[in-house]
C-alpha cells in the first residue's frame, strides 16, 4: 500500500475509532417528580360492559416505580429549526381497551392525524385545537380509520370520547420535530443540530417549564426537568 493510501486510511479509521458524528447531537436527560403522588384511582367504566371487561386507573399523573420520575411529558423544541426535515406521514392514535394510546405524543405543523377503533364497542371522537373543537365524529366498531389534518400553527389537541367520559388523549403539535415523551421519567431526542434552544416539558396536569440547551455535533447535552403538586 503506497504513503498516500496509508494515510487516507488511517485518518478515515481515527474518525470510525473517535465516534464523531456530524449529523447532529442528542437532549437527553430526567424529568423528576416531587411531592406526593396521587393514590392509584379505578377509572368507572361500568357504563359500557365491553368496556368494563379491564380495569384502568386514572393516568393524567402517573410516576415511574422508583416515585421520582414523571411519565407521559412531553419534551421538545417547539422553534421551528432550519433544515429540520418533517414527517409527513399520519400520526396514529388508537382506541384500545376503552382508552387512546398512546396518551401523549407529538407531531409537526402539516401532519394529519388517523383514528382506529380496536375496540367492539361504538366511540367518539371529539377532538379540541384549545377550545375549539376541530372534528367530533363517532366511529363504530371495525369502521375505517378517521383521518383529519392537525392544526396549522403550534398547539395543544386534545381527545375526548363523548360516549366514554374517561378516554382522553393529547397530541402537541410543534413547529419542529425534535421532541420525545418521557418514559420511566427519562427522555431522549437524537439527531438534533447544533445550536441553542429552549427545550419545553408540558404535562397535562403539572403544566410547562422550559430550560435552555446547547446541543453540539456529535455530543449528549442534558437538562433536567422537575414537576411539583400543584
Amino acid at each position: 500500500m503506497k504513503i498516500g493510501k496509508v494515510s487516507t486510511f488511517l485518518a478515515a479509521a481515527s474518525l470510525l475509532i473517535s465516534g464523531i458524528s456530524f449529523g447532529g447531537g442528542t437532549i437527553s436527560g430526567t424529568v423528576g417528580f416531587t411531592g406526593t403522588a396521587p393514590k392509584p384511582t379505578k377509572l368507572n367504566r361500568k357504563s359500557d360492559p365491553i368496556c368494563a371487561k379491564k380495569d384502568f386507573d386514572d393516568e393524567s399523573i402517573l410516576v415511574s416505580k422508583s416515585g421520582k420520575g414523571l411519565e407521559n411529558v412531553l419534551v421538545r423544541i417547539n422553534a421551528a429549526v432550519p433544515g429540520a426535515k418533517m414527517p409527513s406521514e399520519d400520526v396514529p392514535v388508537d382506541q384500545k381497551d376503552c382508552m387512546y394510546r398512546p396518551r401523549v405524543q407529538g407531531a409537526v405543523e402539516g401532519q394529519k392525524i388517523m383514528v382506529r377503533n380496536d375496540d367492539g364497542t361504538l366511540h367518539n371522537v371529539h377532538t379540541y385545537d384549545g377550545t375549539k373543537t376541530l372534528f367530533n365524529q363517532a366511529q363504530p366498531p371495525k369502521s375505517a380509520p378517521i383521518e383529519k389534518p392537525l392544526p396549522k400553527t403550534a398547539n395543544v389537541v386534545k381527545l375526548k370520547c363523548d360516549v366514554h367520559p374517561w378516554m382522553i388523549g393529547y397530541v402537541l403539535v410543534s413547529k419542529s420535530p425534535y421532541f420525545a415523551v418521557s418514559q420511566g421519567g427519562q427522555f431522549e431526542i437524537k439527531d438534533v443540530p447544533a445550536g441553542t434552544y429552549t427545550v419545553e416539558a408540558w404535562h397535562e396536569k403539572l403544566g410547562s417549564k422550559t430550560e435552555q440547551v446547547t446541543v453540539t455535533d456529535g455530543k449528549a447535552s442534558d437538562v433536567k426537568f422537575t414537576f411539583a403538586m400543584k
